[in-house]
């Protein structure tokens, strides 16, 4: 289980990065990374993050697509009455995805991982919009799966939430700069 672990915290981090670099390069990496997190949530009980794994893998071939075939390249905000609605969005799933997670498996961390859940949906898909505000979400998630990840003692995948929560820090910066590039 350690080398694949090993392994999609190394395709996990150098996708974060691209993403970071804006390089289109960051989805089939990423499949890679959520290839190996998905066997590996799965053996550890870990079904909310499993099936954010499934929802990154769909998602992430949309936006894959969207990226290659987007003429304009450059991220963009969402407007405020989208922010509203995202966040709204995302505070809505959060009590189903606990309810599935408590009543239908044996989660390790029915609540946490709700959290965790919703939050990487909706950053996934402000990810596929390119839409700076994705970051925000990451970083949340990203926060969130540090406990998680370290009550599991998934030490090397708590360690890839630190990373990647740190190249996100750096991801809002350089987003929003592109973004007053344009």
């Amino acid at each position: 289980m350690q080398i694949i672990e090993a392994v999609g915290v190394l395709a996990g981090v150098l996708a974060v990065y691209l993403l970071y670099k804006n390089k289109v390069s960051t989805w089939p990496i990423g499949f890679v990374n959520i290839g190996c997190f998905m066997w590996l949530f799965w053996n550890e009980k870990l079904y909310g993050d499993f099936g954010v794994q499934v929802i990154f893998l769909l998602s992430g071939i949309f936006g894959w697509i969207n990226w290659k075939t987007k003429k304009h390249k450059i991220p963009t905000y969402l407007t405020r009455s989208s922010q509203i609605i995202w966040g709204l969005v995302t505070m809505a799933i959060i009590p189903f995805a606990a309810y599935f997670l408590i009543n239908f498996t044996k989660c390790s961390f029915p609540l946490a991982e709700a959290a965790i859940l919703a939050i990487s949906i909706t950053g996934q898909a402000l990810t596929t919009f390119r839409k700076i505000e994705n970051w925000y979400y990451w970083l949340a998630a990203d926060f969130l799966m540090i406990f998680v990840y370290s009550q599991k003692q998934l030490y090397l995948t708590a360690i890839y939430a630190i990373v990647i929560f740190c190249i996100g820090v750096f991801g809002v910066y350089r987003w929003k700069k592109l973004a007053h590039a344009d």
